[in-house]
């Protein structure tokens, strides 16, 4: 059996000592915006884990800035 993906990184923003993450869930056709460092300290059983999967292997380019809108890094 093919897994689809599901998330799609849109892009990050610096915020106040933050990293705000969007990004669009395919599944529900919706786009989800967060903060990176609050979702960092939520149980994995709450945010998904198919998300925090997707987000685990995205880490160096979100942290690097890679999806920023203002560098124009590509994904």
């Amino acid at each position: 059996m093919t897994k689809l993906i599901r998330y799609k990184m849109l892009a990050t923003e610096e915020v106040s000592e933050d990293r705000r993450i969007h990004v669009f869930d395919m599944q529900e056709q919706q786009r989800l915006s967060f903060n990176y460092e609050s979702l960092k300290r939520t149980p994995n059983s709450y945010v998904g884990e198919e998300l925090a999967e997707f987000l685990d292997k995205r880490k160096f380019k979100i942290t690097s800035g890679y999806y920023d809108n203002k560098k124009g890094h590509a994904s």
